[in-house]
């Protein structure tokens, strides 16, 4: 006998529909990342044959370098040959790799860290996301500068967390400092949960110095408060003076979260490879 044809049953008929399908309340008051509608529109006008200068976002002017698109291409003919698979890796990243960064922080900052602590991530951005999730609850405070990185709060308030303005200026170089927060906490004394720094900073280029720094780290880490270094602009800097890792901050191994890629620096942008050290 021939067979029946298939009819799905009732209860899989939203999957043929998108009557009565809504988006969830938490997307719904996520606010939208703005330069990612600026990228799509310029992205529209280049399509329609416009000439466009981008700005919008941080994207180097020249692309990876030599020695890694020599290591790639050596990888690729590898992967062509049968010798490797380019498959799947642990979770934190190959043992290489996170070795290599463990030696990074050795070679420019002075700092040990220890491998175990290196979290290999797909871009900086998951990085955040890995961290906020693993440091931060729904209805947690945390303290971000205001201008700073969109994006920041965008993931905090997408995971549930209530994110507080601090208000920055030229007269702070733009960037928090601790009386900034004792005034936050004198004007709702809620305890903060995290504040995230970034240095030198996005969008307008400041760099703490080392004893800011670690002023800031220090109010954290006396009130338990995670302290998040973004550092993903580091050694794009003018001056004698190099930017400081959060890591040389006193007892920082154990109370701050560092966020940094291989996106601006080395120019790799698309290959979307960050790292997080966590404690």
């Amino acid at each position: 006998p021939h067979p029946q044809p298939f009819t799905p049953p009732p209860y899989t008929s939203v999957l043929y529909t998108m009557e009565g399908l809504q988006a969830s309340l938490r997307a719904s008051q996520v606010p939208a990342f703005r330069v990612m509608e600026v990228m799509k529109a310029a992205h529209a006008r280049e399509r329609s044959g416009a000439k466009v200068l981008h700005m919008e976002v941080g994207q180097p002017s020249v692309g990876a370098p030599k020695k890694v698109l020599d290591a790639a291409h050596a990888s690729l003919d590898a992967c062509a040959r049968g010798e490797t698979t380019l498959g799947y890796t642990v979770a934190d990243g190959t043992d290489e790799l996170r070795a290599r960064i463990v030696q990074h922080y050795k070679d420019r900052y002075g700092v040990a860290v220890d491998e175990e602590g290196v979290m290999v991530t797909t871009g900086s951005s998951a990085a955040f996301v890995l961290g906020f999730i693993a440091a931060f609850g729904p209805g947690d405070r945390v303290a971000i500068a205001t201008p700073g990185y969109p994006c920041y709060r965008n993931i905090l308030e997408a995971v549930g967390v209530e994110v507080v303005s601090i208000p920055v200026d030229a007269s702070t170089n733009f960037q928090p400092t601790t009386e900034l927060l004792d005034a936050a906490l004198a004007a709702d004394p809620r305890p903060l949960k995290g504040l995230i720094v970034a240095s030198p900073s996005n969008p307008t280029g400041t760099v703490l110095s080392t004893s800011e720094l670690f002023a800031l780290h220090a109010w954290c880490r006396e009130r338990a408060v995670w302290f998040v270094s973004d550092e993903i602009y580091h050694q794009i800097e003018y001056g004698e003076e190099r930017a400081s890792t959060a890591l040389e901050s006193p007892g920082a191994a154990d109370s701050a979260i560092v966020i940094n890629s291989f996106s601006k620096y080395h120019c790799m942008t698309g290959w979307r490879i960050g790292w997080g050290l966590v404690p």
